[in-house]
């Protein structure tokens, strides 16, 4: 066999072409660079393959039970925001023992052993804060792998904000309780000339017993299922509203203070276990900033309107604004609230809009200025897509989203539509308004498929609806259907399961025509999870009786917008324009 020699000359540039002394070795036992690099490569192939696999197994399933077993066996927990470590108690605690606190707690929201319930609550005793918010109730340890369904990213991965639409819906009536969402609170107490009519005349009436009644109801309308229930559902978030008194006391009022704080972050931590993300809404602030019975106290407006009292406690809920933002933007939540709303539906037909925006940029910087990194939400105040948002510039406001609501039923012209023009407004003219006025992120934080102001309460307690023409404010006292006559709630207050079959497929059509319509701006949020009666109000009532789709982000072969606009004689069968 031909060799070269150590003194034959050879050009490395052409190398490949030259005979290694290796080849005077068999063939099997040759080494070549060819297979040294396939060798190279396959193993490094193998390492990432085995990292891509092996690393989320390991931190999102194996450390997590051995830390969580840790915990459970040394009885210990570490304050992620301090760094100190704390006594662990069972989450549901034994107190027939006196507890080992301080004596200045005892009795205090502080004070495990008054607390209802122990059920996923660190017990242990801590006087700890992060922006003046207590952090008692928390364990430390939490783990953000988990995805709400297949369609989105697990929680440690961002979510396509603006490219992948939002599907959630509100938990409204838990922390901050309206009288159409649970009317039996407000049908059971009362004295029987003055009927309650918002949540401040609910805990003065209850007095002593405000405490006990608040937290059963907090314990017990959403619950851990709850949000196990809206992940089956095919959503992938959850919108949270809640009140200013769940923050901090006040001698001047009634309020259950601080307990629904430790309510929310037990809310927030179940979202996490369904990979579901937050976002916060602070529903009714100091001074009520719309008079509605959702801002605490109906018919008081005492927030930004040229008062001295409206001035305070819109400096108040700034100093809100401080406290919560500073607390949210600790490493364990910049997973999972990740939407960040200012102020619910501020009165923009009352209240002066220069006013509203400037203290929103105000907000807007105090927020960030504490490390929050969310998307931090504007509501328009019902003034329509576009109307506010030239004065958020993206260069000086980067993370601003705006929050629209979009109803058909409080305005008598559009609840007079019929059924077909009802779709068309949603098909076209709300498609239209989305894609020629919005000029910054949106997206719908608030709708139904309620087509009728019928549920009870809606209107406020003791109300008239403006379907069946006896509300006391309506602008058509004569009704408000499509048909002026004998129009009754009997059909849309009843069961669902009962509705009439074109009734259902009406109805599913307005909630498809709705989604399809809103997944066009970054998303939506269906008002509400549930109620305890008005089913077309409930995301899990109406889902359960087949109006609402099985899984949220699943497209119906069966209706969609184009059919609309494409038929310009499409009808219902049998679908009756009043009831």
């Amino acid at each position: 066999m031909y060799k070269v020699t150590a003194d034959s000359s050879t050009d490395d540039s052409n190398s490949f072409y030259n005979i290694s002394q290796d080849e005077t070795k068999p063939f099997y036992k040759r080494i070549r660079k060819r297979d040294i690099c396939t060798a190279f490569f396959s193993s490094l192939f193998t390492v990432i393959l085995f990292s891509a696999i092996f690393f989320p197994i390991v931190f999102c399933s194996i450390l997590p039970k051995i830390r969580q077993q840790y915990n459970n066996a040394t009885n210990d927990t570490t304050d992620m925001s301090k760094g100190k470590v704390l006594e662990v108690s069972s989450p549901k605690a034994n107190f027939s023992e006196p507890v080992d606190i301080p004596d200045y707690v005892r009795g205090t929201y502080l004070d495990a052993s008054t607390w209802l319930t122990t059920d996923d609550f660190n017990t242990t005793f801590t006087n700890e804060t992060v922006g003046g918010l207590s952090i008692m109730g928390l364990f430390s340890f939490y783990n953000d792998c988990t995805r709400a369904n297949p369609g989105v990213p697990p929680l440690n991965s961002p979510f396509p904000y603006g490219s992948q639409p939002v599907r959630g819906v509100n938990l409204g009536g838990w922390l901050s309780m309206e009288p159409f969402i649970t009317p039996s609170f407000f049908e059971k107490y009362g004295n029987g000339t003055h009927q309650l009519t918002d949540e401040t005349e609910l805990h003065q009436f209850l007095g002593q017993d405000v405490n006990n009644v608040i937290e059963t109801h907090y314990n017990t309308f959403v619950t851990k299922d709850t949000f196990r229930e809206i992940r089956e559902a095919g959503l992938d978030h959850v919108r949270i509203p809640f009140p200013y008194w769940i923050l901090f006391s006040s001698p001047n009022e009634t309020h259950p203070f601080q307990i629904g704080w430790r309510y929310l972050l037990r809310g927030i931590e179940w979202a996490r276990e369904n990979g579901l993300r937050v976002n916060l809404d602070l529903h009714a602030v100091p001074g009520n900033q719309n008079s509605w019975n959702h801002g605490g106290t109906l018919g008081v407006l005492n927030w930004l309107d040229g008062s001295e009292l409206g001035q305070k406690n819109a400096d108040l809920t700034l100093k809100l604004h401080e406290m919560l933002a500073t607390f949210f933007a600790q490493e364990r939540y910049k997973n999972i609230v990740t939407i960040y709303g200012i102020v619910n539906e501020p009165n923009m037909f009352v209240l002066e809009n220069k006013k509203v925006i400037d203290w929103h940029k105000e907000a807007y910087k105090t927020i960030t200025a504490q490390g929050y990194s969310g998307y931090i939400v504007a509501s328009d105040g019902f003034t329509g897509v576009g109307s506010i948002e030239k004065n958020y510039a993206p260069i000086r406001y980067p993370n601003m989203v705006i929050d629209i609501h979009r109803y058909t039923i409080f305005d008598s012209f559009m609840l007079r539509l019929s059924h077909i023009d009802t779709l068309h407004a949603v098909c076209d003219v709300w498609d239209k308004e989305f894609e020629d006025n919005a000029f910054l992120p949106s997206f719908v934080g608030e709708w139904s498929l309620a087509d009728t102001d019928c549920a009870k309460f809606l209107n406020d307690v003791g109300e008239g609806t403006r379907w069946e023409g006896n509300f006391s404010a309506a602008v058509y006292p004569n009704g408000g259907c499509a048909v002026e006559g004998a129009c009754s709630c009997d059909i849309p207050n009843a069961d669902p399961l009962n509705y009439p079959p074109s009734y259902k497929t009406y109805l599913n059509m307005y909630a498809l025509s709705q989604m399809e319509v809103f997944e066009k701006t970054w998303g939506w949020f269906f008002w509400n999870w549930d109620t305890e009666t008005s089913a077309q109000w409930s995301y899990k009532k109406s889902r359960n009786a087949g109006i609402l789709p099985k899984l949220a982000y699943e497209k119906s072969a069966d209706w969609n917008c184009s059919i609309l606009q494409s038929s310009p004689l499409f009808k219902i069968e049998n679908l009756e324009e009043y009831y």
